[in-house]
């Protein structure tokens, strides 16, 4: 309470005191006085102490009717108080949210009987304005409004409850509200949440001057403790919806907020009005990034995306972000061009060069569209195909948009079928390994494998890796399915060399996933511990494109396999980077040419040129050369005389069972 209140409220201490004073002086001045004028009075001794008798007796009385008058007054008014003070907050805790702070005011209205009644909350957290939640004036509800704090009253309610008696127009020139309502008096106080940090205020005000402080501090202290308690819920419950329907990273609508808008736009809308575009963004490789980047760093960067976004969209379109890196977009468009418009942009957007945290990124993504009413005509249908051609561009190489078309409903039906036996087939044992030899050229003779894992479907011919192993890594089944391939071959190779067989080294692919969110080099530890295999038995091969998603980390975990004595191989060279500069950090023994490269020659100038100079700059950096997809020797021949070191393909030998693999190595034994 501050001292501009407190002025005017006299202390309890104090009025007893007053009183008691009052007392004391009374009854001093009765005795004093009584007793002198019986004196002078009576002369005889017996009645004056009769009469003295019948005086004590009568002072008795009166300061009994006092008290009991007195008594009586402060138990009436404390009892209509308290009457009063029930029926208020019976009345203001029957309602909640705007019905609540409406029907406070008015209480606090009535039962101060003053002009005006407001509650108020900040904006902003330095507190330089504040807005109306409800305002009660002249015996009636008052629209709300805003106004700054600086030249009110109202900014002095940090200090305390803040009451002005009479002239606060006068004080307040600048405030405009109190001079057009003529204010003269004003009582406020602060309204503060559970930990003492301000949210808001309450105050009542008049057009005469305010009497009894005392009694309107005490109602202020009320009112202001359960309109800060319902103000502070009202907050909760708006962070609470704010989490729930808004992303809070970006402060974009998540996919819950953007169903229920697009429900609510196609539920209501005619066949005369725009198709609409329903897109979904899916970045490419964001999860790469963020691993680079950290999640601080990630975070801006979305931040960056959505602003570069919204650069290309007019206010009206509505953004949304799905998950960690997908975003959905709904825009109204006269024909399909347009949407495509909308992609390009989008896409042209992201291209542009970025630097961030020390690194230069070149973004990309991946867009599926659908069409309303062509493509569906309520939410659920529309996302779904949306999301099926955005699967699509994908499947297509990422880094541009498809629309939405029926066949793709029934691709996404098979996969997902696929998928549902996918799970049970390594618990079935239905998968296998073969192994396709490499034939070392100088030599003549077998020098390593690649082992492939195939799917024995019952009853059906079996299924080769392309049908079911991009499906496995979108799913994260590849982690149980690559780990088994890799032990099943370390054993396999084992065994072989436990039968009296040349040690060969066998090559086990690994993928994306198992290379960058699993310990890939402690499982390959594990594995040839429990296998027995020696380590430079084994070689791991990895794409190009999975080795620069996150260069530093690669060369890590290349450093620690090539520590253990385990081989590393490049798959698929020539299709992605194919930069010296990355050679000469990454510690790879081996480069596997793409067999895209191979399937031209000898006929092709470009391919031989390309597989010629691939294999002078290996062996410039003292790597091996494998050349994959050999099916003739006229490409065997010009691979000899390039120097190729091995070749692997039809030519020689199709992937092979165990058995058959055996019987090779059999083969190729000199007679005893």
């Amino acid at each position: 309470m501050n001292r501009n209140l407190a002025k005017h409220l006299p202390h309890y201490r104090t009025i007893a005191v007053r009183i008691a004073l009052a007392y004391l002086l009374v009854s001093g001045l009765w005795i004093l006085l009584s007793d002198q004028i019986l004196a002078a009075l009576v002369d005889d001794p017996q009645t004056l102490t009769l009469l003295q008798t019948y005086k004590g007796w009568l002072f008795v009385v009166v300061s009994s009717a006092l008290l009991y008058g007195i008594v009586q007054r402060y138990v009436f008014f404390h009892s209509r108080h308290e009457e009063l003070m029930r029926k208020v907050v019976f009345g203001i805790s029957a309602e909640v949210g705007e019905a609540f702070f409406a029907n406070l005011v008015e209480q606090l209205s009535h039962s101060l009987e003053t002009d005006v009644a407001i509650v108020g909350r900040y904006v902003g957290d330095r507190r330089h304005q504040v807005e109306t939640v409800a305002v009660f004036s002249q015996g009636k509800p008052m629209e709300n409004f805003a106004c700054a704090l600086a030249d009110s009253p109202c900014a002095l309610l940090d200090k305390g409850t803040y009451f002005i008696t009479s002239g606060a127009k006068v004080q307040y020139p600048d405030d405009s509200f109190l001079q057009q309502m003529s204010i003269e008096g004003f009582a406020g106080t602060q309204l503060v949440d559970s930990t003492g940090r301000p949210m808001g205020l309450i105050a009542v005000m008049s057009c005469r001057r305010l009497s009894r402080p005392q009694r309107i501090a005490s109602f202020l202290q009320i009112f202001a403790a359960r309109a800060s308690a319902e103000m502070e819920r009202l907050r909760a419950e708006a962070m609470i919806s704010d989490m729930a329907y808004y992303d809070q990273i970006t402060g974009l609508p998540n996919l819950y907020s953007f169903s229920e808008k697009l429900a609510r736009t196609v539920s209501g809308r005619t066949e005369s009005a725009m198709p609409l575009a329903i897109m979904l963004i899916d970045l490419d490789r964001f999860k790469a990034f963020s691993r680079t980047l950290g999640h601080l760093n990630s975070n801006l960067l979305l931040k960056e995306i959505v602003r570069r976004f919204r650069g290309e969209i007019s206010e009206k379109d509505v953004l949304a972000k799905f998950g960690d890196d997908e975003f959905a977009l709904l825009v109204e468009v006269r024909s399909p061009e347009e949407a495509a418009g909308y992609a390009e942009r989008l896409l042209a957007c992201l291209k542009r060069s970025l630097s961030f945290a020390g690194h230069e990124l070149h973004l990309t993504a991946s867009i599926g569209i659908a069409i309303y009413p062509h493509d569906g005509v309520d939410a659920e249908v529309l996302l779904k195909n949306a999301d099926a051609a955005m699967c699509r561009t994908k499947e297509m190489g990422r880094n541009g948009y498809q629309f939405y078309y029926p066949e793709m409903t029934q691709l996404s039906l098979q996969t997902l079928i696929l998928e549902n036996k996918l799970h049970k087939a390594l618990e079935r044992e239905e998968f296998a390994l073969r192994y396709q030899p490499q034939l070392d050229l100088r030599l003549g003779q077998i020098s390593g494998m690649e082992a492939l894992v195939c799917w024995n479907y019952p009853g059906q011919k079996p299924v080769p890796p392309l049908d079911f192993i991009p499906l496995a890594e979108e799913t994260g089944l590849i982690t149980p399915i690559g780990e088994w391939i890799l032990r099943t071959a370390c054993a396999q190779n084992k065994q072989w060399q436990e039968e009296g067989f040349p040690a060969q080294k066998v090559a086990v692919n690994i993928s994306a996933r198992q290379f960058y969110q699993y310990d890939i080099a402690a499982l390959v530890g594990s594995v040839l511990e429990s296998t027995g295999l020696d380590a430079r038995w084994l070689a791991v091969e990895i794409t190009e494109s999975v080795l620069m998603q996150d260069v530093e980390q690669t060369i890590k975990i290349l450093h620690r396999l090539k520590d253990m004595g385990v081989q590393v191989t490049i798959d698929d060279f020539g299709t992605g980077y194919s930069s010296l500069s990355y050679l000469k950090q990454f510690p790879v023994q081996t480069l596997k040419i793409d067999r895209s490269f191979i399937a031209g020659i000898p006929g092709d100038h470009e391919d031989r040129a390309i597989t010629a100079a691939i294999i002078a700059m290996a062996h410039t950096l003292d790597i091996q050369v494998i050349a994959e997809g050999i099916e003739r020797e006229a490409q065997r021949q010009f691979l000899e005389s390039k120097g190729c070191d091995k070749i692997q393909g039809f030519l020689f030998s199709p992937p092979l069972s165990v058995d058959e693999f055996r019987s090779l190595l059999a083969a190729q034994q000199p007679p005893p």
